[in-house]
């Protein structure tokens, strides 16, 4: 972080604000979310670093604004500060704008985004699935996916293979 700290976006954009284990971050409502980026990438957070998801369902270690909460990893390149931008947002499946015009890298992170949270992001010229296979059914990322639900075949060798011995 610079001497003088990172630039924030505009006050009235800026629901908390904090520092975690070195890293500044700032909460923005998601209604606001292209305008704080904007404002962000105006005041030199010129490189989205990364765009991904937390499903807080089974999280009860504090009392979250909603249950996905969306962190926008930027980075300022003159000053080197990084600073996450973070947005909640609720709902089946939840929504909040894109940002690919913004960050065109943007485009593949919302991407891997949708598929494996379903989170969907409005706007999005192509929000098709890119990990999963276009038929899958669900998002695996999502806390309340069903885990361990595909059954593996194995021929009679291996089957034997992996069972212990009867003595055993």
């Amino acid at each position: 972080m610079s001497s003088r700290g990172p630039l924030l976006p505009a006050e009235n954009l800026v629901v908390e604000q904090g520092v975690s284990a070195g890293d500044a971050w700032v909460t923005v409502d998601p209604a606001n979310i292209k305008q704080a980026l904007q404002s962000m990438k105006d005041d030199g957070y010129r490189l989205l670093v990364f765009l991904t998801c937390v499903d807080h369902l089974a999280d009860a270690s504090r009392t979250w604004p909603a249950r996905y909460e969306l962190v926008y990893q930027l980075r300022n390149l003159e000053t080197k500060d990084l600073l996450r931008v973070r947005a909640f947002v609720d709902g089946d499946p939840p929504h909040i704008d894109s940002v690919h015009d913004l960050f065109p890298p943007a485009n593949w992170d919302e991407r891997e985004t949708y598929d494996l949270f379903g989170v969907v992001f409005n706007d999005h010229p192509e929000l098709t699935r890119i990990l999963m296979p276009d038929d899958w059914v669900g998002h695996p990322l999502r806390r309340d996916y069903p885990v361990g639900g595909e059954v593996v075949e194995f021929s009679e060798e291996h089957q034997t293979w992996q069972t212990a011995p009867e003595d055993a």
